[in-house]
């Protein structure tokens, strides 16, 4: 059986990830960047390739993709702050062509990219987004949206040249990991005391659902579409006081309207510049003022796949987080 690569190995997507494919007995090459992160990876990784390298590096690339049938785009930055978007764009958008390029190159048998709803892009009229949502230029849409929308493009540009892929595109995932990074930091913040809670809402999906689809998807004859994946659509309120419940700690109280959340970012943002990286940007606060819900009903009947409650997923990521008393 030949390896299938995975890029952002180390990333939180790409961790869960790896260990699906390792309970399928999978040979798994991963491709990572950062020592540091590989070295506090919790899980056993003696059954995997282990590849240092970049997305932006050609060369790694060409030795990482070498003899493996399919690819797992995992690799990407998520960021709010204006501070990353230079190297967040490059990354997004110049990895992806560069991923896109190699695998045409070295005859990669399938593609599967991991891109986001995000890159849908957003309207203000609150209706239902899927994968037909055509993308707009407008003020809703984050730096982060137009760094994954460009990405998806190289990837549909690597379709037009021949290659076989298939994208999907996952609300916000959630799972346990590095409480101090991605939706996981949320879990942190609740468990510390939160006294607010924006007045939006969002697609929410399980990383474990996220990880079987991308793994069934690859596994399918199913190549050149795209898809939403969204296990539910919650409002943050009913979020964060799930995620209180689940804690055993306080519900917030204050409903952050728009006005304060921006100006709380604002503040937020004068702070980092003495150090203190914010929760919360002026960009991820405008976001979060907003609701926007997401349609998975087509991955769903292709796959004849059910989401997990959500409820079973916050229940699971609390408890992971008791467990560790971070």
């Amino acid at each position: 059986m030949k390896k299938v690569l995975v890029t952002g190995a180390t990333g939180f997507l790409g961790q869960h990830l790896i260990k699906r494919l390792l309970r399928e007995n999978i040979p798994v090459r991963a491709l990572y960047r950062d020592e540091k992160k590989r070295a506090v990876i919790s899980f056993p990784t003696e059954n995997i390739e282990w590849i240092k390298g970049d997305v932006l590096d050609i060369f790694s690339l060409e030795e990482a993709m070498k003899d493996c049938d399919k690819v797992y785009h995992c690799a990407g930055i998520v960021s709010f702050s204006k501070k990353d978007e230079t190297r967040m764009m490059k990354v997004n958008i110049q990895g992806t062509a560069n991923v896109a390029n190699e695998c045409l190159t070295s005859g990669v048998k399938k593609l599967l990219h991991v891109s986001s709803v995000a890159s849908l892009g957003r309207t203000e009229n609150a209706e239902l987004i899927s994968e037909k949502h055509k993308w707009e230029e407008n003020k809703l849409n984050t730096r982060y949206a137009v760094s994954k929308h460009k990405a998806e493009m190289e990837v549909w540009r690597g379709v037009a040249e021949g290659l076989n892929a298939v994208v999907i595109c996952p609300t916000m995932i959630f799972g346990p990991g590095d409480w101090n990074e991605n939706t996981s930091k949320l879990f942190k913040t609740v468990n510390n005391g939160l006294k607010f809670y924006p007045v939006g809402g969002n697609g929410m999906t399980d990383v474990r659902d996220v990880c079987d689809i991308a793994f069934q998807l690859m596994q399918s004859d199913i190549v050149n579409e795209r898809f939403v994946v969204c296990g539910t659509n919650w409002t943050y309120k009913d979020f964060f006081f799930a995620v209180a419940d689940a804690l055993n700690k306080p519900r917030p109280t204050i409903k952050l309207n728009p006005s304060m959340a921006i100006i709380g970012a604002r503040v937020l943002s004068l702070l980092s510049l003495i150090g203190k990286e914010p929760l919360v940007t002026v960009e991820s606060a405008r976001t979060s003022s907003n609701t926007f819900f997401y349609d998975g009903a087509k991955v769903s009947q292709a796959l004849n796949f059910k989401f997990r409650d959500f409820n079973e997923t916050i229940k699971w990521v609390s408890e992971e987080l008791i467990k560790l008393k971070v």
